[in-house]
C-alpha cells in the first residue's frame, strides 16, 4: 500500500490519513483540526474569477465576511480569528450600559479562514474598534504575511499602532472621504453604534465619527454597504436619500433586558427600509451566546417583518462559510451548503452499480 497523503491540496485533510495511528502532541491535533474549514475556503476565495459586472462575498460567521471583486482585489471586513472571552466594566460598552463587573462572551461559531495564509489580500477594514471588529490575530496575521492596508475610524487607527502596524500601512476612514482599489471604490459614511461610543476607559461619550464607519463598497456588481455593530438610527435617512444601497449587511441579535448591544429583527427591518436597500443581510446573530438566543427564531422574525412591511425589499440569509454572488444570488432567500452531488456516480456506486451500467443508458 502506498504512503497515505496528509492531504492532496484541497485545503482539508484527508480521511485515509485520520484513520492512521502516529505519536501525537497538543500541537499537531491543533495543527490538523484548528481551523475546522482548514484552508479551503483560502483557496476558494483566492482562486476564485469573478465575472464582470459581480461582486463575490463570504460570510465568515459572526462579524465577519471577505469580499472580492472582478479586477481581483481581496478585502477583509471586520474579520475575527480570536477566541471566546470576557470583558469588564472598566472599558466596556455593553458592561458600562448593563452595569455588569464582567460578561462572557463565548464563541459559538467556527473558525473558517486562515488568516496566516493567504498569498495575497489587499486590505482589511474595520468598522470598529471592538475586539471582534479589530482582532489582535487577524492584524497580526495580515500584517506579516501581506502588504494589505488597513482601514479604519480614528479610535480604531490609534488601536492598530497599538498592534503595532506602522503608519504607512494604514489608511484613515474619515466621514465623507474614500478610497480606491482593483474594481471598487469605498465611500466611508456615518455609523451610529451607541454601544462603541461607551466603550473604552472615562464614562463620557465619544463621537460616533471618531468611533465607527459605515463602507459602502461600490463595485461594478453593486453597492455593498457594511454597517458593523450599529444600532437604528433615524439619521440613516439621509444615507437612504443620498446614497445607492443594494446590499446593506448588518448586526441583528437577542438583547438581554438591560443592555442593547445587537439591533432586533424590527430594528433591521426599518434599517433596511429607510436606507432603500435592495437586499438585506443580517449577521452576528450566530456567534456570541448570550446575544444569540434562538438564531432561527430571530431569522424568521426578520423574514416575516421585511416581506409583509417591504416587500420590494429582498432578505437573505446565509451561513457560515457561503459564498454570495451579487446581483446572481440575490433570490436564493436562503442558503444551502453544496451537496456534493456533482461528484456522484451511479455506475461506480457498490449499491446499484450494475443496474446502472446495464440499464441506465437509454433516456
Amino acid at each position: 500500500m502506498s504512503k497515505i497523503e496528509r492531504s492532496d491540496g484541497r485545503g482539508i485533510l484527508a480521511g485515509d490519513y485520520l484513520n492512521e495511528n502516529r505519536t501525537m502532541t497538543r500541537q499537531d491535533w491543533l495543527e490538523d483540526c484548528f481551523p475546522e474549514w482548514g484552508t479551503l475556503l483560502n483557496l476558494e476565495i483566492e482562486d476564485l474569477k469573478v465575472e464582470k459586472g459581480s461582486v463575490a462575498l463570504w460570510w465568515l460567521g459572526g462579524p465577519s465576511w471577505m469580499l472580492k471583486t472582478d479586477e481581483d482585489a481581496i478585502f477583509f471586513i471586520d474579520v475575527y480569528s480570536g477566541p471566546s472571552h470576557y470583558t469588564q466594566y472598566y472599558y466596556c460598552g455593553v458592561c458600562k450600559q448593563a452595569g455588569a463587573n464582567t460578561i462572557n462572551w463565548m464563541r459559538m461559531n467556527p473558525q473558517l479562514i486562515d488568516p496566516w495564509k493567504f498569498n495575497r489580500l489587499d486590505a482589511a477594514f474595520s468598522t470598529h474598534h471592538h475586539q471582534d471588529h479589530c482582532d489582535l490575530y487577524t492584524v497580526k496575521a495580515a500584517l506579516q504575511t501581506t502588504n494589505c492596508d488597513f482601514v479604519a475610524p480614528p479610535k480604531t487607527v490609534e488601536k492598530l499602532k497599538r498592534f503595532d502596524v506602522p503608519d504607512e500601512r494604514i489608511k484613515t476612514a474619515i466621514i465623507g472621504e474614500s478610497v480606491k482599489y482593483p474594481g471598487v471604490e469605498v465611500e466611508f459614511l456615518m455609523n451610529y453604534d451607541d454601544t462603541v461610543i461607551r466603550t473604552g476607559d472615562g464614562v463620557s461619550l465619544d463621537k460616533y465619527e471618531n468611533c465607527c464607519v459605515s463602507f459602502l463598497f461600490k463595485t461594478s456588481g453593486g453597492n455593498i454597504m457594511f454597517l458593523g455593530d450599529t444600532w437604528y438610527n433615524d439619521a440613516y435617512k439621509a444615507i437612504g436619500e443620498n446614497y445607492k444601497v443594494d446590499v446593506a449587511i448588518f448586526d441583528m441579535g437577542m438583547n438581554a433586558p438591560g443592555a442593547t448591544d445587537k439591533m432586533t429583527p424590527y430594528d433591521c427591518a426599518r434599517l433596511g427600509e429607510t436606507l432603500h436597500a435592495k437586499v438585506l443581510i443580517p449577521d452576528h446573530y450566530d456567534n456570541w451566546a448570550n446575544t444569540c438566543s434562538d438564531p432561527e427564531l430571530l431569522c424568521s422574525q426578520f423574514e416575516r417583518l421585511v416581506s409583509e412591511n417591504t416587500p420590494n425589499i429582498k432578505t437573505v440569509i446565509l451561513r457560515p462559510g457561503a459564498k454570495f454572488i451579487y446581483p446572481a444570488d440575490q433570490d436564493i432567500k436562503r442558503y444551502r451548503y453544496p451537496n456534493q452531488s456533482e461528484g456522484y456516480n451511479s455506475e461506480k456506486s457498490i449499491s446499484y452499480g450494475e443496474y446502472a451500467r446495464k440499464y441506465g443508458k437509454n433516456k
